[in-house]
């Protein structure tokens, strides 16, 4: 049974890629969508156990087994639950698109890859699903591949993978040779070792958006909507930070230092461009940035089960902001920039009321989902360091004030469209509307009401402080939520008077460049190698050559295939040989 949640979707993608070009659209979307469904179903059925199938690559542990534990089981559910509803979204918001196929098939590749990748048993097999992810990503990316845009962010996207993914098979080469299987269950008893725990994560930060690497995410919004959606939520960029939660075994004081730092320049730098990003699409972008920032400071303070429960809250109320966007941007016949919307309210009110309540789930409201993940890794980097503690607290309120400002640009205020709009079908709003209840709720499984803190709480204003088992907030964390409003107008006119075009100018030159120049360096160190290996290594080879065919050549001469040749130089010898003997 565990092979089939993989096998189903791949399945979809290999129908696709043989016939779907022959099928009426419905059965495409229809055929998709039951496939990615059916394998949510499984998952709630699957428990944890390990399979091994058969063997693969003949290395220790890579063999093709799944290991299904309470880690890998729950980003199943996630991947194939939000995919499920991306896909049905999906039939109605691209049911006008060329290619119809090819971008179903592309979500059923994506879906299957994915699953492989959390579900293996052994890094080999985790980098199957991993470069797997990969290509669907550019193919998706790319889907308008006639829009040069849309061409360069699948090339840019699929590059700076590639650049990650070396350092993940470094990390493959140094365990097998230090003698190590590459199985989990195996490698992750050994002592925690600094080198692979090091080009693991500069492998996830590659996948997951971290800076330097995370220039190749707000690109990528090129693609369809509901394709940025599958990105953001349920695939690709969760992969690094599942891949860092799973080894987290291998890392060491000094390698959570390198994370929780990484991390919170990430989710620092990425909650400021969205601040001041005008696309609606590239304002959430930057915000996933952020965010999976956030997810990296709860991997380096220790915090895993809190950085996997963001993951699980952010994959819901990310998803529905997606398809919040898309479905404004479906209304407004394609537009996506803010400063051209407004107003919108009266016109689609459905959309602004889930929009609302994905913003509130981001923004880490109180009940909200985001509330609870949000808190509790803030609370852990607290008592990491009180330093990371602020930062994130920064990041918090720089969520709330960037989720308000894309809803409020989105929905209020005057109408700036030149569209009147239009509000989204059952088929989009449905979806969405799944997700909104995730938004809610997602977040209320692990956690237990504070009775005890109700009281104080009333009388500040603050609502009901929901407080984790074991984990204790600074009294500020409620209030945050509260007063950030009053801080956003003049936090508005301070980015908009200068701070935004520096922050976009740094993104676009600074770390664009930074990137650029490594790209360089690795193309010239590239060059080098391929000097070396055609002048000096194939010179020596050929230089060897040439001494033998020189050293060769008296005899060559003498063998030339020629009867009367050998006869002639068989007398000469005879006579020789006779006129020696005679003379002694």
């Amino acid at each position: 049974m565990v092979i089939l949640i993989p096998a189903l979707p791949l399945s979809g993608a290999l129908l696709m890629l043989a016939v779907g070009r022959r099928l009426p659209r419905p059965l495409v979307s229809g055929i998709c969508s039951t496939l990615v469904g059916a394998a949510f179903l499984l998952c709630l059925t699957v428990s944890p156990q390990r399979v091994e199938l058969a063997p693969w690559l003949p290395l220790p542990g890579a063999n093709w087994a799944f290991l299904i534990d309470q880690l890998s089981l729950s980003m199943m559910r996630v991947v194939t639950g939000i995919s499920f509803l991306i896909h049905v979204y999906s039939g109605a918001y691209m049911a006008r698109e060329p290619g119809f196929h090819r971008y179903f098939g592309g979500l059923n590749l994506f879906v299957g890859c994915m699953l492989v990748l959390v579900m293996a048993d052994n890094l080999a097999l985790t980098f199957a699903g991993w470069e797997g992810v990969g290509v669907a990503s550019y193919l998706l990316i790319g889907y308008y591949f006639d829009r040069p845009s849309a061409a360069a962010a699948a090339y840019k996207a699929f590059l700076v993978n590639r650049l990650a993914d070396v350092a993940y098979l470094l990390a493959m080469f140094a365990l097998l040779a230090a003698g190590h299987s590459l199985g989990y269950p195996e490698f992750l008893q050994q002592p925690e070792s600094a080198a692979v725990a090091w080009l693991l994560f500069l492998a996830a930060c590659g996948k997951s958006a971290q800076f330097p690497l995370y220039i190749w995410l707000p690109d990528a919004m090129e693609g369809p909507t509901p394709v940025s959606a599958l990105i953001h939520a349920a695939t690709m960029v969760t992969a690094g930070i599942y891949l860092i939660a799973r080894c987290q075994p291998l890392f060491g004081p000094a390698g959570l230092t390198l994370a929780a730092a990484a991390g919170a320049i990430t989710a620092l730098l990425g909650g400021l461009l969205a601040s001041v990003e005008t696309d609606i699409k590239r304002a959430l972008a930057y915000s996933t940035v952020s965010q999976l920032g956030f997810m990296v400071v709860a991997l380096g303070a220790g915090a895993y089960a809190a950085a996997m429960q963001h993951l699980y809250t952010h994959a819901f109320f990310k998803a529905l902001l997606f398809l919040a966007a898309g479905s404004v941007i479906h209304g407004l016949h394609g537009e996506q920039d803010l400063r051209f919307m407004g107003g919108l309210r009266s016109v689609m009110p459905w959309t602004f009321a889930l929009m609302t309540v994905g913003v509130l789930a981001m923004a880490g409201f109180p009940g909200f989902s985001g509330f609870f993940s949000k808190e509790r890794i803030i609370g852990e980097a607290f008592h990491r360091s009180p330093a990371l503690g602020a930062v994130c607290l920064a990041v918090s309120f720089l969520t709330a004030f960037y989720g308000w400002r894309i809803w409020r640009l989105t929905f209020l205020g005057e109408r700036r469209a030149a569209s009147a709009g239009h509000e989204s079908g059952v088929w989009m709003l449905g979806p969405m509307a799944v997700l909104a209840v995730g938004s809610i709720v997602a977040g209320w499984g692990p956690v237990a009401l504070d009775l005890d803190a109700l009281g104080a709480l009333a009388a500040t204003a603050t609502g009901i402080l929901m407080a984790h088992r074991g984990v204790e907030f600074p009294p500020v964390l409620t209030r945050l939520h509260v007063t950030d409003a009053c801080a956003q107008r003049v936090l508005a006119r301070g980015l908009g008077l200068g701070l935004g075009r520096l922050l976009v100018s740094t993104d676009q030159w600074v770390v664009d460049g930074l990137v650029r120049l490594l790209a360089a360096v690795t193309r010239l160190a590239g060059r080098g190698a391929g000097f070396w290996d055609r002048w000096v290594v194939d010179g020596l080879v050929r230089l060897t050559g040439l001494a033998v065919r020189l050293a060769s050549y008296p005899v060559r001469v003498l063998q030339n295939g020629s009867l009367q040749s050998y006869a002639a130089i068989f007398l000469a010898g005879a006579a020789f040989l006779l006129y020696w003997a005679l003379v002694q």
